[in-house]
């Protein structure tokens, strides 16, 4: 069965756990599976495994590129949070001019008019 390019990625850090750069899997995965992937498309497969819970990939840095290695543990996947809404609610038309009305006569009232 053929693998795709995912799976082929997949594996290389399975198959050595030590921290490589993009380049580096890319060559390895080369030399091991004969499978060119196009420029540019290992960091983002990489990135895209990243956000799998089952796989804990860790960054880390040697000199100016990154290197990404296979954690031994997988990802703890949180359990979604009850509903919070961070959105504000819209107003209607009608409530703006409530409000509006309501603030004009608090400022009214703390100058000293219409008592």
């Amino acid at each position: 069965m053929k693998k795709n390019h995912q799976e082929l990625v997949i594996e290389e850090p399975m198959r050595d756990c030590t921290a490589r750069t993009c380049s580096n899997t890319e060559a390895s995965l080369i030399d091991h599976a004969c499978f060119i992937p196009s420029g540019h498309s290992m960091s983002s497969k990489i990135n895209t495994i990243s956000k799998k819970p089952r796989f804990n990939i860790v960054t880390g840095h040697c000199a100016v590129k990154k290197t990404y290695s296979l954690g031994e543990a997988p990802k703890q996947v949180a359990e979604p949070a009850a509903e919070k809404s961070n959105i504000a609610l819209v107003k209607t038309p009608a409530e703006i001019s409530a409000e509006f009305e309501c603030n004009l006569w608090a400022v009214h009232l703390g100058r000293g008019r219409y008592e």
